[in-house]
């Protein structure tokens, strides 16, 4: 799929050289004018990489900038600015606000679709590595780098095997898992560990995850499963 790109500037004039660059390096490009409709734009596309010129006629691009950095859809999205005027308090809270880059007018085109090319090569490099790390599954979110599981937003205090258990079952939900793959994920001295030990720590594992407790749920005879 390609990479798309939402070019965000109140000056149409820049737009077609722009894009015949952008699609020579495989873009998908957007542009629209008024800052009011790239809010719309911008959560029905989703974009990869946003190229934004602050001086827009109907929104302070800041504002603009605030409104993706804060909202949980859009903050992941790499935004490089391009702005006529070298304000620099401007560029401090653009900075502030977490932009990629910051590129003043006039600006070499090919200079600009390299910068944007870089950004977005990291970003999704970034993305599938935090993609790696967290496990979101109903209503449950699991780190694993961090080993932390939250439950509604709402940490939850798991031991060492419980969690274990629970990310074994997370990273394939559906999958039906036999208690002896499960055993693996209980540490013991013991040569040989009985199978019921995984079922005290099931039902261990439900009564601490609440109401999201049924979604782990026993296959008869075999073993247990997380349904999502």
């Amino acid at each position: 799929m390609k990479p798309r790109i939402l070019i965000i500037d109140n000056n149409i004039d820049i737009y077609p050289q722009l894009k015949t660059a952008f699609e020579l390096e495989n873009f998908t490009v957007s542009y629209i004018e008024d800052g009011s409709d790239a809010v719309k734009r911008i959560f029905q596309m989703i974009p990869d990489v946003i190229l934004l010129d602050l001086q827009l006629v109907d929104i302070d691009g800041l504002d603009l900038l605030r409104i993706i950095s804060r909202h949980q859809n859009t903050r992941h999205i790499p935004v490089i600015v391009i702005s006529e005027e070298a304000n620099v308090e401007d560029r401090i809270v653009a900075l502030e606000l977490g932009v990629d880059d910051y590129i003043e007018k006039p600006f070499n085109v090919r200079e600009v679709v390299l910068r944007c090319r870089a950004v977005h090569r990291r970003n999704k490099a970034y993305l599938s590595k935090v993609s790696e790390e967290k496990i979101v599954v109903n209503q449950l979110e699991i780190d694993s780098s961090e080993r932390r599981v939250f439950c509604a937003g709402n940490n939850v205090d798991l031991t060492k095997t419980e969690f274990n258990l629970l990310l074994c079952l997370a990273k394939l939900p559906n999958r039906v898992f036999a208690r002896e793959e499960l055993l693996q994920q209980i540490p013991s001295k013991r040569a040989k560990l009985s199978d019921r030990r995984v079922d005290t720590h099931m039902n261990r594992l439900r009564n601490k995850l609440g109401s999201e407790g049924k979604h782990i749920q026993t296959v008869h005879g075999i073993g247990y499963r997380y349904v999502n």
